[in-house]
């Protein structure tokens, strides 16, 4: 469960705990696929220097670092979260928990809720202000915004579209449409993003 520090500050034992715990379940799951770091490196774009340090706990990935990382070992950002959680999921999620992702320097997301068999539940903090790659995930999802405003892009069959969210919105679209936010305004964000069921028909 998670909060994240800012770059400018010293990890602590909490988080460099929490990074040792997502380091190892990312190294268990690339064994288990029987994949080198340099396929994974390969498979995700990003340098087998990263993913040696990330396995060794000694660094921590963005979102779309992990979900580069996810889609190359065959699962989610999610699995991988709910893999490197140690708290129990009938105790307090706590706002000062330790961090597992960075999204921005000052920001970060954490995995509320990891039920293989239900729904993946993560929390955003420190949106960023300029769109970057799109996601895609096979499973439906959908966006609540807690705090903030923020603006949403989804492509799909070569046309897009956006909406922006205020706060105490939702959006929601079907599994495989790519999408992207982005923060607007000056106030801070809060998003949670739920991703629910199988794949859509």
């Amino acid at each position: 469960m998670t909060t994240v520090r800012s770059s400018a500050k010293r990890p602590s034992n909490v988080q460099r705990d929490a990074d040792a715990r997502l380091g190892r379940a990312i190294r268990g799951v690339r064994h288990d696929r029987g994949m080198t770091l340099v396929q994974v490196a390969e498979a995700s774009g990003l340098s087998q220097p990263f993913l040696s340090q990330l396995e060794r706990g000694r660094t921590r990935p963005s979102m779309r670092s992990l979900f580069r990382i996810a889609a190359a070992l065959g699962t989610t950002q999610q699995a991988l979260l709910g893999m490197a959680a140690d708290d129990p999921s009938d105790e307090p999620v706590r706002g000062t928990a330790a961090a597992l992702v960075d999204v921005v320097e000052t920001g970060g997301a954490r995995l509320l809720l990891h039920d293989p068999a239900g729904a993946d539940i993560t929390e955003f903090v420190g949106v960023p202000t300029e769109f970057g790659e799109y996601f895609s995930h096979e499973r439906r999802e959908l966006l609540y915004v807690a705090r903030g405003r923020i603006e949403v892009e989804l492509r799909e069959a070569g046309s897009s579209r956006t909406a922006t969210l205020e706060a105490r919105d939702t959006i929601s679209y079907a599994g495989l449409v790519e999408h992207r936010f982005r923060q607007v305004g000056p106030q801070p964000c809060v998003v949670l993003v739920v991703h629910s069921g199988g794949r859509d028909a």
